[in-house]
């Protein structure tokens, strides 16, 4: 897609200035000339698009090889958080989980006095 627009836009402007050369008021001479340099200043401007685009494919394969090789790195980094993570909250999971049951047992025994009264 990219390159058909430029491929455009390069025909459009070497044909808009081919026209212009060709119906303005100067001599054959003079007309062949800024014809020639007209068509020289396309070729330089389709290099060095063509440079560009080039520079930005290269661009692109390169973001995609650093990312393609630092989404395993980083899950691996991840899951090494998590279980260190894991292993020290399930200490404290187990704490609570304790504290709960505690909890409960006094509530029960308090509701059980509380019939007995």
């Amino acid at each position: 897609m990219i390159k058909n627009f430029i491929k455009g836009l390069l025909f459009g402007s070497v044909l808009g200035g081919a026209l212009g050369l060709l119906f303005a008021p100067r001599s054959g001479n003079d007309t062949r000339r800024k014809l020639s340099l007209s068509l020289e200043e396309a070729t330089r401007t389709q290099e060095d698009l063509n440079r560009s685009l080039q520079r930005f494919t290269n661009s692109a394969k390169e973001t995609q090889t650093l990312i393609t090789k630092m989404i395993p790195e980083l899950m691996t980094g991840l899951q090494k958080d998590i279980e260190a993570f894991q292993f020290q909250a399930e200490p404290r999971i187990k704490r609570i989980q304790k504290q709960a049951e505690v909890l409960n047992e006094h509530i029960a025994q308090l509701e059980t006095a509380k019939k007995h009264e």
